[in-house]
């Protein structure tokens, strides 16, 4: 058995980031929510909401709560949710 040892050389890719626009504010704006429900969470989120929505009284209110735990949320889904939100807020595993 021996060791070999390689000098690794090469060029790191750059992300490539999209333009996102930021909000001034989140005031009135449509929010969206994307959980997994994970029953240790489930009172943390429900109370997150809660407080969104009291204080920033968004126009419209999008909830994607994914059925399966583990798995990844549809991307129509996603999608979708992120057509009809101004912003979203994502968590706990989703």
């Amino acid at each position: 058995m021996g060791i070999q040892m390689l000098n690794p050389t090469g060029t790191v890719m750059k992300a490539r980031v999209a333009s996102v626009r930021g909000l001034e504010s989140l005031s009135g704006k449509r929010v969206g929510y994307l959980f997994n429900q994970h029953g240790t969470a489930t009172a943390f989120w429900k109370t997150l909401e809660q407080g969104v929505e009291k204080t920033f009284h968004p126009a419209a209110v999008c909830r994607l709560y994914k059925e399966n735990t583990w798995a990844p949320a549809a991307q129509s889904d996603v999608d979708r949710l992120v057509r009809d939100t101004d912003y979203a807020l994502v968590g706990v595993g989703a």
